[in-house]
Formats: structure tokens, C-alpha cells, sequence
């Protein structure tokens, strides 16, 4: 009794320790326990095979799919998203006319350079808090017409559609998610949905910040930028109908007349294309609780830890409940602790609930409570 005692004091401060941490932090993960009893061990359990929505990947379904899902991202209060923004230059587009290879590799280094810069210009920000719909994310919702190209997969895919393996494990890569690629025609730039989504009135700032930051190392003149690509890629959980993350890629074709300045003045002026890509991903945040563990077995008297994760804003009021579906079987304590109390065919439904914001979450955890000693140390 006083080694669990002793636990349950280094829960309770577990506790208080995230509770500080949460301070700092824009999702709060709440570990409920630490350790598993000794002697006892989870179940294996397979991955769910069905999706909660199924597709077959053609173009209207897919838009209709995205639409559906950003639409609900966007009125739902307990869902926000983090946006970072990724910027490159392909040096293999770049082609400097005249050129005998040299200004080319005095470009590249330039560019390097400035690419430092320019992301300043692209801070991370975090859209909304929970308990408040952000009006500010993304809805996609075009036509058809506006599509050239879409992709689709079950699990990770590449460019050529074929499925992406673990090297280590043979396994498919994510395979309770969808994969989803929208290429946009030439007629999209014109659209004012598309140019909201891709922040496309940005074309003249991109120029003038290549000027500003390129300045101690060439001058630009006559620069021409037009949109060459644009694609939405969305990563989706299959099994629940949740976006994980949604990528707005744009690439940009620019045509300038470049004079190099200072150290590099010798080399004069040449016209130089390159293109330069601009990435804005959203990473979804969901709030809600779930459990670590999908089922465990435990012998009656025995004891195990449940361990659940809770996904909440700072210092948030909430409470953290825990119910057995039948006590005559397996028992649930405050802290998670699961005992056996005897053994039986009929699995006992453990349920978590997050009280939160006015909305409960909750999620299930199997207990099978077993005398089969190969089950209880497998």
C-alpha cells in the first residue's frame, strides 16, 4: 500500500507539473498516470480498416469531401490551427541569361542569403482559441472547373501514386489517413475564392521584398512575377472525418533584370527567371481527450494504469472523470487505475470525460479482466 501511495503522490505532481508547463503552451497535455503496474501489460489491438467516410477519389467527391470537412473546421468552436509558412527558391529553375555558370552560382548565394530574410516576413500565428469559432480559417469551396488534376490515396502515396513503405517495418505509412491533392487550373488565378485562399494579392509585396533584401547584393529591375503552379494538399484521419493538415502551395515565375552591387559589381547586369515557392500549411488542433491505450487485460486483484491525454487551451477550467460499465468486473479509480475484480468473457467499457467549456468529450478503453497468464504477460 505505500509504494501505491507513493505513486499517487508522483501522479499528483506529475499533475501540477503540466499545470505549470500549460502556462507556456498552446496545447496542454494532461498525463492522468505514469506507470503501469508491474506484472501487467496492454493488449494488442489492430488498426480500424473503415473509414468513417469512404471515397473513391474522383474530383467532385473530393471537393465536395474538403468543402464539407474545412466548412465544419470553420464553425466549430473547439477546433483552431496553427500556420506556418514555408518559402524556397528551386535552384534548378533559376536560368541566368549570358551566363557562363558563374553569375549563377553568385545568385544562388545571394538568394541564400535573403531567403533568411524574407521568412521574417512569414511570422507563425495561431488561429483562434477554443471556446470561439475563428472566423479566419480557410473554406474550400470551388468548382470543378477550376480543377486540372486531383490525387488520392489511403496511406502515403508518391508523386506517381504509388503507396510509400516504412524502410524499417515494411508497413504502409499513415494508413488510417486519406491523402488528398487539388492542382489548379490557369483559370483559378483569375478566381476571387482561389486569391483569398492563396493570399494572391501578395505578388507585388513578394517582388518588393527580393528588391529590399537583395539590395547589398544586386539591384532588380524590371521584375515580372505571375503565378505559375497552385496546389491544396490535405492530409485527413480517415477514421474520423478530421483534417490533420492543409498545405496552400504556390509557385511564383519571376522574370528580373538583375545588376549586381558592391563586392559583386564586377559581374554587371544579366536577366535572370527563377521560381519561388511560398507554402502556408495549417495544423489542426481538436480539443478533447483520448485514451493512450485501446484495450488492456488485467487479472483479477490486479491493478493497471490508464494514461489519456487531454487537448485544452491555458489555464482552462475542466474536470477529468472516469466510469467502469460494470464495477462488478473491473473498477476505476480517480487517477485511472484500472483493478481487476474477477475474471470474465465480457469485455467492461472504461469511459474518460473531459468536461470542458461547457461540452463533454469522452473516449472508451476496452478492459478484459482474465486468469489467462499468457494474456496477462503477452
Amino acid at each position: 500500500m505505500a509504494d501505491k501511495n507513493k505513486s499517487r503522490k508522483y501522479q499528483y505532481l506529475i499533475f501540477a507539473l503540466c499545470s505549470l508547463l500549460a502556462v507556456a503552451a498552446c496545447m496542454v497535455v494532461l498525463v492522468v498516470t505514469v506507470r503501469t503496474v508491474e506484472g501487467n501489460t496492454s493488449g494488442t489491438v489492430e488498426y480500424e480498416t473503415v473509414s468513417k467516410t469512404e471515397i473513391k477519389g474522383e474530383t467532385p467527391e473530393l471537393l465536395a469531401y474538403i468543402k464539407n470537412l474545412t466548412q465544419k473546421t470553420a464553425d466549430n468552436r473547439f477546433i483552431k490551427a496553427d500556420t506556418y509558412t514555408d518559402i524556397s527558391v528551386d535552384d534548378n529553375s533559376i536560368a541566368v541569361y549570358g551566363d557562363d555558370g558563374t553569375d549563377k552560382s553568385l545568385f544562388i548565394y545571394a538568394k541564400n542569403k535573403m531567403l533568411g530574410g524574407v521568412d521574417g516576413y512569414y511570422p507563425e500565428d495561431y488561429k483562434g482559441v477554443f471556446g470561439t469559432a475563428y472566423e479566419g480559417m480557410p473554406v474550400i469551396d470551388l468548382p470543378v472547373s477550376l480543377i486540372s488534376e486531383s490525387r488520392f490515396s489511403v496511406g502515403e502515396a508518391d508523386e506517381n501514386g504509388n503507396p510509400v513503405y516504412n524502410t524499417d517495418t515494411g508497413e504502409l505509412i499513415d494508413p488510417d489517413c486519406y491523402f488528398i491533392t487539388l492542382y489548379l487550373n490557369a483559370d483559378a488565378v483569375a478566381d476571387s475564392t482561389v486569391s483569398a485562399l492563396f493570399s494572391l494579392d501578395e505578388k507585388q509585396t513578394v517582388a518588393d521584398r527580393f528588391k529590399a533584401d537583395l539590395a547589398d547584393k544586386c539591384v532588380i529591375n524590371g521584375c515580372d512575377i505571375s503565378v505559375k503552379e497552385l496546389k491544396i494538399f490535405a492530409k485527413v484521419n480517415r477514421l474520423t472525418d478530421e483534417i490533420l493538415h492543409i498545405n496552400f502551395e504556390k509557385i511564383y515565375s519571376i522574370s528580373a533584370d538583375v545588376a549586381f552591387v558592391n563586392e559583386l559589381e564586377v559581374f554587371g547586369s544579366k536577366k535572370i527567371d527563377f521560381d519561388y515557392k511560398v507554402c502556408e500549411r495549417y495544423e489542426y488542433r481538436y480539443a478533447g481527450i483520448s485514451f493512450a491505450q485501446t484495450a488492456v487485460t488485467v487479472a483479477p486483484g490486479d491493478e493497471t494504469a490508464l494514461t489519456v491525454a487531454a487537448v485544452i487551451e491555458n489555464d482552462s477550467v475542466y474536470t477529468v472523470t472516469f466510469d467502469s460499465s460494470d464495477e462488478s468486473i473491473a473498477t476505476i479509480d480517480e487517477m485511472g487505475y484500472v483493478k481487476g475484480i474477477k475474471a470474465s468473457d465480457t469485455p467492461v467499457t472504461i469511459t474518460v470525460t473531459l468536461e470542458y467549456l461547457g461540452e463533454a468529450f469522452t473516449d472508451e478503453c476496452t478492459v478484459i479482466v482474465t486468469d489467462d497468464e499468457n494474456l496477462n504477460n503477452s
